[in-house]
This record gives C-alpha cells, structure tokens and sequence, in this order.
C-alpha cells in the first residue's frame, strides 16, 4: 500500500460535506475537541471538519494530532516500515492550527520512526487510545465533545474496545463508509460508553457514498468464511458407512425447497430407489453436522446427480469440491472395473454425466463439463446433458 495516499476529487467532496455536516451539530457544546491521525488522509479529511467548526463559532475548540491514531499496520509500503512525518512537517503541509501534538516521539523524528516494522496487532494500540479518550472527555464539561478523525479498520477496532467488546471480529460489526459518523456518550456514572448512531451518512448522497458496501470494498477480507469438510455416504456394499439420520432428514429438506419444489410431481418418493444405490457426497460445516451442501453418483447410470448447495454458503468454491469428489469416486471405479459398459459413443472407459439444469450449465462448465446435443425438458424444467472432461 501507499504510505501516504491522497484523498481522490470524490473524497475531498465527502470530506466537505461532513464538515458542514459536523459544524451544524452541537452547536451548544460547551467545548470541543479534534483529534486526527497523523496520516494523510485523515489531515485531508480533518482541514475542512476543523473550517466548518470554526466557521460557526464552536466554543473553544481544540485541534489536535495524535501520533497513535493512525491506520492499523502503520506507516510502510512495499512491507517496510517508514518514520512517517514529524509533527512540524504535518504543520507545514496541513495548515490546521494544531494547538498541541500528542504521543509524537521527539521533535526531530517522524510519527512512526520508533516503531521499525510494520504493526502487526492493533489491539495494543486500541486499548492505549481507548483509556486515552475516555480520559480525555472525563476532564471536559458535561457537554463537551470529542471528535476524531481516523481510519476504518483501527477505528472498527477502537469501537469494539470503547464498547467492551474484543478487537476480533471487529470490523465486521463496524464497517463504515467514507465520512460515515458513530456517535457514541460517555455515560459518566458508569464509565461506559452508550452507542447513539453507527455509520451515519446523511450529508452523502448515493453517488457519494463509498466504502460502505462489505463485499465491494474490501471489508469481506476480515471475515472468516466457515470452515467445511466434505464426508461420504452411500450403501455398505460399495465400503460406505448410512448417513446419519438427522443429517439426512436436513438434507431431504434442502433438496425438497431448493430442487424439487421447481419441478413439477417430484418428491423424495421419486428418488427412493436411486438414493438407495447412489453414493452421497455431504459438505458439513467443520465440527458440526450442520450441511452445506451435497451431491449424489450413482454409479449405475454413471451420473452426478441431486447438487445442491444452500444459499447462505455458495461462492466458497464447495460446489465445485463436490464436482470433484464425483469425478474421483467415478474415476476410480472406472480404473478398477466396477463400472461396466460403455460410454455413448462406445467409449472403453464411460464417461461421467450430469443431467443439469440448462440454468446452472455455466456453472458445471467452469467445472470441466461440456454439453451434449440440445436442451430438453424435464419435469417442466429446461436441462442440458453434459459429459465431463476435466476440472479447470
């Protein structure tokens, strides 16, 4: 990353905006504090919020820089540590009128030259800045406030701490837009702080509005995708163990709502027989028996069959894991004789095949499969034959 990016043409505009959002609140604030991260972006962001305040005569407001609140990571690019600025080279750059600097380490060295590598743990940090606010706003007035400018990620985690909450998982709970505004209150009886507001953007238009989507910017990162293992089941006489009871009663479910209630006079009856014979491929959620997801082969018309995948843990890549535990379990079979007769064209060694939905043909032809002939119409649902050649 840069170590010290400048705001785009759509940045400088949000930041604008959430300065004359920020002077038009509290104006009766009997005093107020900024604090801003030595950072680029966060001076940036911070010159106008400090105009706007002044410009509506905040009473006594204080600027100032603090030298822990930067980004986690800390200041490098390229994986090396940087010293970042000095607090008087900030003044130069950034005409804030700063009345005071804090946590810098010396005079003549830059923000972050003590640290000599890249932040490999925020949480330290978060827990030093916390009891550093919450200080801060016990010595102002009842009506006093802090404001501070920051950046997404260390300040997820500031929130979590603020809160009681732990560092993990913290940016899933507090994800916030650019320019986005908490709002939290010391409740000084208790020394704890009450939430008011989170990610609050009504000085953003939509087409102002960034970094607030999860899966578009960048936020998914911090999330962990569930953990699975896939388990197989099927018929003792082909070496398999029966599929638990209530995990196959979950599964029945799942094929009834997400494949049979789309075609027409097709229940579990219909399939008693080839459930019998085939051997069934579960996705379980690792160290629970809660599925995912399942396929089933069956080895006598020598096709991958009944693929389903619950919605909530699709794009995890188990649907194509799932193809590939068929094409195993098929090739194996083929390799020792026990699956018999030839493919369609007379082929010494049978193809695998699936029967699919026409809809779902893009995605088992990222799997390796090709179709063959033309569509069809099955149970009131348009399929497309397909043989497998090989996994991309």
């Amino acid at each position: 990353r840069s170590s010290a990016p400048p705001l785009s043409a759509r940045g400088l505009e949000q930041a604008a905006r959430v300065g004359e959002h920020l002077a038009g609140e509290n104006l009766d604030c009997a005093s107020t504090l900024l604090v801003c991260s030595p950072m680029r972006r966060a001076l940036l962001t911070a010159a106008p919020i400090a105009r706007g305040l002044k410009g509506a005569g905040v009473a006594n407001l204080r600027v100032e820089c603090h030298a822990q609140y930067f980004e986690a990571g800390g200041c490098h690019e390229g994986g090396r540590a940087l010293p970042g600025r000095t607090f008087q080279q900030i003044c130069g750059d950034h005409p804030l009128d700063f009345d005071a600097a804090e946590c810098f380490p010396s005079p003549d060295r830059g923000w972050y030259s003590a640290a000599g590598a890249p932040e490999s743990d925020a949480q330290p940090r978060a827990e030093r800045m916390c009891l550093w606010i919450t200080e801060r706003l016990a010595a102002l007035p009842d009506t006093g406030r802090v404001i501070m400018v920051g950046h997404g990620a260390f300040m997820a985690r500031l929130l979590a701490r603020l809160v009681g909450l732990p560092c993990a998982g913290a940016a899933a709970l507090f994800v916030h837009a650019n320019t986005g505004v908490s709002t939290l209150r010391l409740v000084r009886r208790k020394g704890s702080f009450l939430v008011l507001g989170l990610n609050q953007t009504p000085h953003l238009t939509p087409q102002l509005l960034t970094g607030a989507h999860p899966a578009e910017d960048g936020w998914a990162a911090a999330l962990r995708a569930p953990a699975w293992v896939v388990r197989r089941y099927g018929p003792e006489a082909v070496g398999c163990y029966p599929m638990p009871t209530g995990l196959r009663r979950q599964l029945l479910e799942a094929r009834r709502r997400l494949l049979w209630a789309h075609e027409s006079g097709v229940g579990a009856s219909a399939y008693e027989e080839s459930d019998a014979r085939s051997v069934t491929f579960v996705c379980v959620l690792e160290g629970s028996e809660t599925p995912a997801g399942q396929v089933q082969y069956d080895p006598s018309t020598r096709r991958l069959r009944q693929m389903v995948v619950l919605p909530q843990f699709r794009k995890l890549g188990i649907g194509c894991a799932l193809v590939r535990a068929v094409a195993s379990i098929h090739a194996e079979k083929v390799a020792g004789g026990s699956v018999n007769g030839p493919g369609a064209e007379g082929d010494a060694s049978p193809p695998l095949r699936v029967h699919a939905w026409q809809r779902s043909e893009a995605f088992y032809t990222r799997c390796g499969f090709a179709r063959e002939g033309d569509p069809y119409e099955s149970n009131g649902v348009r399929c497309v034959r397909m043989v497998y050649a090989t996994l991309e």
